[in-house]
């Protein structure tokens, strides 16, 4: 509860902080379309009316004779008469204290805009006969921005790494940009490693805001806010023309549909794969199973794309990418494995790794993999996975996915179980959604290798990966 107005007014007489001659004036507030007027008393003014006027809630608490300001997720908590308040749980010192006045606490506009205001991601501007409030912190602590680009077949991957956590968000700006604006941190552009792109041609720091200027034909796809560590994720690509309204037409029930699931039949192209002894080629019988899987999924009622549906070569990461395009609502990657060691069998599901392979067998099943994908002018596997990227949000949902589709195949008469493991695979880097890759079985074992070439096995191997994506969603 705010403080009584007769206790203000014997506080501020009994410590002399208010005079008749101090109690002069007043001062206009705007913020968006509202607009406040707030007494000002000599070189302060009263701070409650400024802070409900932006949507804060404040309080008093008489017990603890201290203020409490609460807005989205920002806690301030400051006293009258004391320098020291604290902003989110941390300790503060002002070079000044607030002090009591007959509306509740004022102070002057440097503590409101320094203290109270740049922490809920605000700042003044000066106007006539007072000030407009408007987003974007002028005095913040710094945050120093890492960028680290790599270029695909058809789109770009920015990462901006922050040095501490900060609430940030990405727009398209005029002229082809990108406009990056920080609400509560003051960015410093750490420009000491080399930054080339063929989509980016610059990034430059403008107050609280980074604007990243794009080639020509380039707009921005998608962004995503991550954590441990803090860092932006862009994707960058064909600028989207803009949209002619079409006629107004009925659409059919369930032309829309719900979010597709998106299958990614491994390798394709020049990119051949796993071989059997007898000749059986990896990128065939992915693109055989993962039709498959898709007619299974869509008897079930779900909506299914593949990243590739003939013969064709695409890069790993264009397939999450494709993915995170369609908003997916998981993506699956599908293998056949090989070994130098004929006598390996069984069936693994892989999900993305953030620290590492969990193990030996993983470690070397990654490296063919990506090996197999990459294409000239792609960063390695290490580059990809020192980024993390979007994967790290949803990597508990991964592992649950894995786990489902991995009982499946265990359940397959003459299927061995190699369990479920961690690896950095490029084709799963990036992903924003849950995201596996099935290793079916080996080729290298000929036993094997001969049953993945039955087209009566091929089904039970599609219809158990179908059933443990639907046990996945529906859990």
């Amino acid at each position: 509860m705010k403080p009584k107005l007769t206790f203000l007014l014997t506080l501020a007489i009994c410590c002399g902080t208010l005079s008749a001659q101090e109690t002069t004036g007043a001062l206009e507030f705007q913020f968006g379309e509202r607009a406040v007027v707030a007494p000002r008393f000599g070189t302060k003014v009263e701070v409650v009316p400024v802070l409900e006027l932006v949507g804060a809630e404040v309080t008093y608490s008489q017990a603890a004779g201290a203020w409490g300001v609460v807005l989205g997720e920002h806690v301030l908590q400051f006293a009258t008469g004391h320098k020291v308040l604290l902003v989110d749980g941390t300790l503060h010192e002002a070079g000044e204290a607030p002090v009591p006045s007959p509306g509740g606490v004022a102070a002057s506009l440097p503590y409101v805009e320094r203290f109270l205001l740049s922490p809920l991601g605000l700042r003044l501007e000066p106007i006539a006969g007072g000030y407009r409030i408007e987003h974007g912190a002028r005095f913040a602590d710094p945050v120093t921005i890492r960028p680290a680009v790599a270029d695909f077949g058809t789109t770009t991957t920015l990462v901006l790494t922050l040095s501490r956590a900060a609430a940030v968000t990405a727009v398209e700006g005029p002229g082809g940009t990108v406009e990056v604006r920080f609400a509560d941190a003051a960015p410093q552009l750490d420009t000491s490693a080399p930054f080339r792109s063929r989509r980016v041609r610059s990034i430059t720091r403008h107050d609280a805001e980074l604007s990243i200027q794009l080639a020509s034909g380039i707009g921005l796809l998608s962004w995503r806010s991550l954590d441990d560590p803090p860092r932006l994720t862009l994707e960058l690509g064909p600028a989207r023309p803009t949209p002619v309204p079409a006629p107004v037409q009925t659409l059919p029930l369930g032309d829309s549909g719900p979010r597709p699931i998106v299958l990614d039949p491994g390798h394709g192209g020049d990119d051949v794969g796993a071989r059997s002894r007898d000749g059986l080629v990896e990128k065939e019988l992915t693109l055989a199973l993962a039709r498959r899987v898709a007619r299974a999924l869509e008897a079930r009622g779900y909506r299914v794309r593949l990243t590739r549906d003939d013969d064709q070569t695409r890069a790993l990461t264009d397939r999450t990418a494709l993915a995170n395009r369609l908003d997916a609502l998981l993506f699956v990657s599908l293998h056949a494995n090989a070994s130098t060691a004929p006598s390996v069998t069984g069936a693994e599901t892989y999900y993305m790794s953030l620290d590492g392979p969990s193990d030996a067998a993983a470690a070397a099943t990654a490296e063919l993999e990506n090996r197999a994908g990459q294409t000239a002018g792609e960063p390695t596997a290490l580059d990809l996975i020192l980024w993390d990227l979007a994967q790290a949000e949803v990597l508990n949902e991964s592992a649950e996915l894995a786990l489902a589709v991995q009982g499946r195949l265990n359940a397959l008469a003459g299927t061995r179980d190699r369990g479920v493991r961690q690896a950095p695979f490029v084709v799963l880097t990036g992903a924003t959604m849950p995201a596996v890759l099935v290793e079916f079985g080996f080729l290298s074992n000929p036993d094997e290798a001969r049953r993945l070439a039955e087209p009566e096995h091929q089904q039970q191997v599609a219809e158990a990966i179908a059933a443990g994506i639907e046990d996945f969603v529906g859990r």
